[in-house]
């Protein structure tokens, strides 16, 4: 087996870059911490060879009173290499101490993923002494071979990738590559509190491990390696076995998953989430949301939340989809212009063909209980709550669908079902009502219900 260099320079992470999909612009994560100085640094030394320019991202997450102090240190750092450099305030509320460190794990990728444009790489400085820790939290959690296969060196994100090219080094070798340089980095003092498992296992365990079994780090390394082989064979397995089960981003067909043997279940639908770039769902809490799938009656919604994201049933489909505050369609009058703006989930609704007069009285708003609307001149009026339900839209989603109303009767919702008064109005001024919304989900929503 090759030896691991005993040294960090840019020459090895040029060697690690050449192995990761060509970028068209390098992020790099900056805290100002020995890592991530390394990493930014040896960017810099090696941007003459570098496919594309470097950039740093700084995230402020205000949980420290010297966070400021931090941000500017950063700031001077690419002020004097003449690095881009961008900084983002997050805001992250309460959290307890065990839950703190992956709330702002979380909301660093959620920032990342707005800020990656097509095929732009953010990079992370984590090590060789990350990648043992994650591997031996997930041993503790009871992880499966995805969990044991530990930090990958790459996945996707949105539109771009995230990357790891420093997992095959030490802290040491990158803190020794700055002092070689006299470069400064910042140390955070929450890094000695021992109530945080990863400073628990730097500080306390892993020193009696490598007195017991010297080059542990190394040896926790190879198994995650050797983990990661045996995880992607088996993603490829489940791939071939799977059919269109995990094909949509969105839903799986409920029948065919539970005609499954339950250990299948298990695995089909965790490489549903891993497919589709979703947090890893604990063994437990997946166990028992298909147990309730199993034996849920066709009216109960089965659910599990996790990670900012749920998976739920509704009739013959479980969804799949970030977890978010209750959407609810603002009310809003619709007096004059093409379009209504509805807010940065719910899109706008606009009438697409030359400019008219808006007629008096028109409302954009969330359907009420008591909403029915006459599709055909002579036919029924029919509710609201039928249409969703004939159309199998889920009820926790049916708020955030927008109703046209004219003289407080519906007219439109969305932009599938038009009642036969505004389909005249339209066809007389030549014009089509479109709902452009923002979120995937509802635009999932509008493009079924369209077809």
């Amino acid at each position: 087996m090759k030896s691991e260099p005993s040294v960090f320079d840019s020459r090895r992470l040029l060697n690690a870059l050449e192995r990761l999909p060509k970028a068209r612009t390098y992020w790099v994560g900056f805290s100002g911490g020995a890592d991530s100085t390394a990493l930014l640094q040896a960017m810099w030394e090696a941007r003459e060879q570098l496919p594309a320019p470097v950039r740093a991202i700084h995230f402020h997450h205000g949980l420290q009173a010297s966070a400021d102090e931090w941000q500017q240190h950063c700031s001077r750092f690419c002020e004097e290499r003449d690095i881009p450099f961008q900084s983002e305030r997050l805001e992250l509320g309460q959290a307890g101490r065990s839950s703190q460190e992956e709330k702002s794990r979380n909301s660093r990728y959620r920032a990342v993923a707005r800020v990656l444009k097509d095929k732009e790489m953010y990079l992370t400085a984590h090590h060789a002494e990350d990648q043992a820790e994650t591997l031996f939290l997930n041993l503790m959690r009871g992880s499966g071979v995805e969990g044991l296969a530990g930090i990958p060196v790459l996945r996707n994100l949105e539109r771009g990738w995230v990357a790891r090219p420093l997992l095959d080094c030490r802290r040491g070798q990158l803190e020794q590559y700055l002092l070689d340089r006299d470069i400064d980095w910042l140390n955070d003092p929450s890094n000695t509190d021992t109530g945080f498992d990863r400073n628990y296992l730097r500080q306390s365990l892993f020193p009696l491990l490598e007195e017991r079994w010297p080059g542990v780090i190394k040896r926790l390394s190879r198994t995650a390696r050797n983990a990661r082989i045996t995880a992607t064979a088996m993603a490829v397995f489940i791939e071939s076995q799977s059919g269109d089960l995990i094909r949509d981003r969105i839903k799986m067909p409920l029948q065919k998953l539970l005609g499954l043997e339950p250990e299948m279940q298990t695995l089909i639908v965790r490489q549903w989430l891993r497919r589709h770039e979703v947090p890893v769902l604990p063994e437990a809490r997946l166990r028992e949301f298909l147990e309730q799938l199993a034996g849920a009656e066709p009216g109960n919604q089965a659910e599990v939340q996790w990670e900012g994201w749920m998976m739920k049933r509704y009739q013959l489909d479980i969804w799949l989809h970030r977890h978010k505050p209750f959407m609810l369609c603002p009310d809003v009058a619709w007096t004059s212009g093409m379009k209504v703006d509805l807010g940065p989930d719910l899109g706008r609704l606009l009438l697409k063909g030359k400019s008219a007069e808006i007629p008096s009285a028109w409302q954009v708003r969330s359907r009420e209980s008591r909403d029915k609307i006459r599709v055909r001149p002579e036919g029924p009026r029919l509710k609201l709550k039928q249409l969703f339900q004939s159309a199998l839209i889920p009820p926790w989603l049916r708020p955030g669908i927008p109703v046209l109303v004219w003289d407080d009767e519906p007219v439109a919702v969305g932009d599938w079902v038009i009642a036969h008064r505004l389909q005249t109005w339209l066809y007389q001024n030549d014009l089509k009502l479109k709902w452009q919304p923002a979120d995937p989900i509802l635009a999932r929503l509008r493009m079924d219900c369209q077809r």
